[in-house]
């Protein structure tokens, strides 16, 4: 596995980095510092597009990484229970790739950025309504602590 973010020599992000993480909404986690994009990038039905606004905060958060010197990640794709779970698998690996473009697209190094595709696994809401659903079409950024 790639390294998820340039360390320092004690293995840990420095203060400079962390107040990168803390001023997109970053949180510690046990994965790293995990930033979903729920209610910041979410996805229509069915969909891998990212809206203009979406792709604004994901340029801002990628200058803002490399500034600090965070150059690796790993990004999650996530999507409701509707439907049929092999497609979902593909569809969220196809809305981690659209953020990863945007990002690599900005100077993140393509060898620093793992895709993965979660499909329904790990919802953050019930499925039940609309709001739900909406919530789990998203992308989690991850960055190692």
């Amino acid at each position: 596995m790639l390294a998820a973010c340039q360390m320092f020599p004690s293995g840990r992000l420095n203060s400079e980095q962390v107040a990168v993480l803390k001023k997109h909404g970053f949180s510690i986690s046990e994965a790293g510092w995990e930033f979903g994009l729920a209610a910041k990038v979410l996805f229509e039905f069915d969909s891998d597009i990212i809206t203009p606004g979406s792709r604004d905060k994901i340029e801002d958060i990628t200058r803002d990484f490399l500034e600090v010197g965070i150059s690796g990640l790993t990004l999650e794709g996530h999507t409701d229970k509707s439907g049929d779970p092999d497609y979902n698998l593909q569809l969220s690996e196809r809305r981690a790739a659209a953020v990863a473009d945007v990002m690599i697209g900005n100077g993140m190094p393509r060898e620093n950025v793992i895709v993965l595709g979660l499909g329904d696994r790990k919802p953050v809401a019930s499925n039940s309504t609309l709001d739900g659903r909406m919530q789990n079409r998203r992308v989690t950024i991850i960055v190692a602590n």
